[in-house]
């Protein structure tokens, strides 16, 4: 029976192919969709699931609270992991991590390959013992112990030293020698943490001492089972009033330690600022959703189409049923082709999804593979997802079908459920409402980025390159400065500590007799505000007095100039003008405030505008930039090519737009526009392969009415609208339930950011013109096919 139930499905397909190919073609899309998605959020949700031991793992993140600010940051000061060790026996290992590319890449070199590699980082002895990176060569007790030793990913042991052996060989890492102790294999995908050199801890200065004040690492430990985080965290507050006194904790101010696991910093982290870009579990559910309602609308086109065609079907239902099949005969067989369409479509989706992986990680940022088809979360969802999408696009079509009184269809006097026809309404209403919704959400997604990309931001970020330095280009940085100025294509040149895109560097200022404020700072040299195009408020901009000031030999001697924002005298409640001249004390150097520059986003617009302090102090300069003329750039970076490999013979010449640099804080929101981009797409295209097909039925349904019309004087235009009218009205109902719904819940994704624009008007607009039109022109074929039909050919039976 089954094998029959099966065989009449095949032929149902076969002798309505236009139907199967609608259904068909529907469900692979939403498939498609839903299996693309689902090992995208596989992929995000396994992030450092890999380590042995994750649910132990934990970093230790810090919140500085002063004068009614708070700045929350994963670098901590090399002090706090010794003291952990030392105090805390629920702590079993734990290891300290320094990335270089947070100030200034390295470069790398093996005779004549010489690169600058930015994913190079200086951890503990102890580093194994924390995570499970698979290490290929070398002892994992004892690689990192020594001072100049390193550990090379496969990748760039073969970089570096091709099909030689490299473990036991050495390189050289900013002009100094590493020994290879071991080769680790390439990082995964899934790590929070990608590098592809590790050095040993040992080899840094900091190593040398435990320092409180100076927070420039990220601290992981490995608890033990019986440990209870919040008990530590309240413990590890204890240590830090013991070691940085009560000055630090009085009323408000405080500094908080606490533990954050590392599985969940990948997707939950809240921090301004991450070790490295993260991504965030809201995206996770809003790509999630959407895999969810393309199925849907997949799942919708066939009920519709099923129930659509139920007088095509009567007859033989009506014939069965004489014949002795049971109710439940009929169900399973019409659930049969229910089935049969589904599992072509899920066989399709497969074809589909293998030729569309390489489009897709373009546009996610990842590097999936079929390979993750074969994980039991994936394989069971599609099978599962086969299964039940079989029942629900089957069931009420199947329960509608097997229904009918075989008396009334056999007598000629069957005639379509109302209730029937008010659900296909129901159903073609939430197709576009689920449309309408994407759309609006895409078009809001890029609103809002059109806003980040146009905002005045408070500097030029435009024609500006941003080239990595280390201590010898520092101390020649005059030189270099006078040397590149002298090119017609150049415009202006400086050197600070940090990019004016993103300025993390969190300090305490003290001014005059106000409490003491966190804020970040940035060191800069005496032309950063003109190179920038930034504008003072007040004051004078730094001279080459405050150069000499700020760097004399004896630091007790040393006056600085500071020059603050606005925000800063605003959280000071200081009136702009009164602050020229005020004493001032940033971590200990002692200046006064010469000038105040007007408020500049130096971070994501996700961050308000903190409190901010430009000061002089060379030895902490990490990136030069240079602010070329708009014209030939081409042919400029050329010629800073040959003149850069003069100046700096130790380094390559590196470097990033600013822009660039601008526009990577919104990589993830970029990514998001392009999936909702993509998605919608795919959405209104099963939606519209729906309406054709209820379109192609409403017409073959009407065709003798569509001919009595044209024997009484009708025109196409009239015969037109008479059967996209009923349609358009659906469509219209569906818009008055998504605008809302979509401007509720753009609004509420738009507070993400705290400079931003407004839902507004135009995406809704849009929404439905764009809508009705894709709508009417795929009715369009089929009413103007039939308004153009012959009514002679219509009427002839009648």
């Amino acid at each position: 029976m089954r094998k029959n139930y099966f065989k009449i499905a095949f032929r149902n397909l076969v002798k309505n192919i236009g139907y199967s190919a609608i259904n068909i073609f529907g469900l692979a899309i939403g498939l498609t969709s839903c299996l693309l998605i689902g090992i995208y959020v596989q992929s995000e949700l396994s992030f450092d699931k890999f380590h042995k031991d994750i649910d132990k793992l934990y970093r230790v993140n810090v919140t500085y609270s002063m004068g009614g600010t708070s700045q929350m940051t994963y670098m901590t000061p090399t002090a706090l992991l010794p003291n952990l060790m030392r105090q805390f026996n629920e702590v079993e290992a734990g290891t300290r991590v320094f990335d270089v590319a947070m100030f200034s890449p390295v470069v790398v070199s093996k005779e004549d390959n010489k690169y600058q590699e930015g994913k190079f980082f200086y951890v503990d002895s102890t580093f194994f013992d924390v995570f499970s990176f698979q290490l290929l060569k070398g002892d994992a007790k004892k690689a990192l112990v020594e001072p100049a030793s390193v550990i090379l990913t496969q990748k760039m042991a073969t970089k570096y030293f091709g099909n030689q052996e490299a473990f036991g060989e050495t390189i050289m890492v900013d002009g100094r020698e590493y020994k290879v102790t071991g080769i680790l294999a390439d990082v995964p995908d899934n790590s929070h943490i990608h590098f592809d050199f590790l050095g040993s801890f040992s080899s840094l200065r900091a190593s040398k001492s435990e320092i409180w004040w100076s927070a420039n690492y990220a601290t992981y430990v490995k608890l033990n089972n019986t440990a209870n985080t919040e008990a530590i965290t309240n413990d590890i507050e204890q240590l830090v009033r013991e070691q940085l006194g009560k000055d630090v904790f009085q009323g408000e101010d405080r500094i908080i330690f606490d533990l954050f696991p590392v599985k969940d910093i990948h997707l939950y982290s809240k921090l301004p600022v991450e070790i490295q870009p993260q991504s965030n579990i809201q995206y996770v559910y809003i790509i999630s959703l959407i895999g969810i309602l393309i199925l849907v609308i997949a799942c919708i086109n066939y009920m519709n189409l099923a129930t659509a065609r139920s007088a095509d079907r009567a007859k033989e239902v009506g014939m069965r049923k004489v014949l002795g099949a049971y109710k439940t005969q009929l169900f399973y067989q019409f659930m049969s082709e229910s089935f049969v369409i589904t599992l072509i479509s899920g066989i399709l989706a497969l074809v589909i999804v293998n030729i569309s992986l390489i489009p897709f990680n373009q546009l996610t940022g990842k590097s999936l593979s079929m390979a993750a088809i074969y994980n039991p979360q994936i394989s069971i969802g599609l099978v599962s997802i086969i299964i039940l999408v079989s029942f629900l696009a089957g069931a009420y079509p199947a329960l509608s079908l097997s229904s009918f009184k075989p008396g009334e269809v056999l007598k000629g006097s069957f005639k379509r459920s109302a209730t029937g026809n008010i659900l296909r309404k129901i159903l073609v209403i939430v197709q576009f409402s689920i449309s309408i919704l994407l759309i609006i959400g895409t078009l809001v997604i890029y609103k809002q980025l059109h806003f980040m990309q146009n905002i005045k931001l408070g500097y030029n970020k435009e024609n500006t390159l941003i080239i990595p330095t280390d201590g010898e280009v520092n101390r020649d940085f005059d030189k270099i400065k006078t040397v590149l100025e002298q090119r017609a294509d150049v415009t202006s040149v400086s050197i600070a500590s940090e990019s004016p895109t993103e300025i993390n560097g969190g300090y305490n200022l003290d001014v005059d007799n106000h409490e003491g404020v966190s804020v970040n700072a940035v060191t800069v040299d005496r032309d950063f505000i003109k190179t920038m195009n930034m504008e003072l408020a007040a004051g004078r901009d730094f001279t080459d007095a405050d150069v000499t000031n700020a760097t004399l030999d004896s630091v007790e001697l040393r006056n600085y100039g500071f020059i603050v924002n606005e925000q800063l005298l605003k959280q000071l409640f200081m009136p702009i003008d009164n602050a020229i001249g005020k004493q001032a004390n940033l971590n200990g150097r002692k200046g006064q405030i010469i000038g105040v520059v007007k408020d500049f986003h130096f971070a994501s617009l996700h961050r308000k505008i903190n409190p901010l302090v430009m000061f002089i102090e060379p030895s902490q300069y990490n990136k030069l930039f240079i602010k070329l003329k708009a014209d030939n750039l081409s042919q400029t970076l050329s010629g800073l090519d040959q003149l850069w490999s003069q100046l700096v013979p130790n380094r390559p010449f590196v470097f990033t737009f600013m822009d660039q640099e601008y526009d990577a804080l919104y990589r993830n929101e970029e990514r998001l526009g392009s999936i909702f981009t993509v998605f919608v797409c795919l959405a209104i295209s099963i939606a519209c392969m729906g309406l054709l097909g209820l379109v192609s039925f409403t017409v073959q349904q009407r065709s003798k009415e569509i001919g009595v019309r044209k024997v009484l004087g009708a025109t196409i235009a009239s015969l037109f609208g008479l059967i996209s009218k009923d349609f358009t009205k659906l469509i219209v109902i569906a818009f008055l339930i998504s605008a809302p719904l979509g401007y509720y819940l753009m609004t509420n994704w738009l507070t993400d950011f705290e400079y931003r624009t407004g839902v507004g008007y135009i995406p809704i607009i849009v929404s439905i013109l764009l809508t009705v039109v894709v709508a009417l022109l795929t009715i369009s074929y089929q009413a103007i096919s039939a308004a153009r039909m012959n009514p002679a050919d219509t009427l002839r039976s009648e």
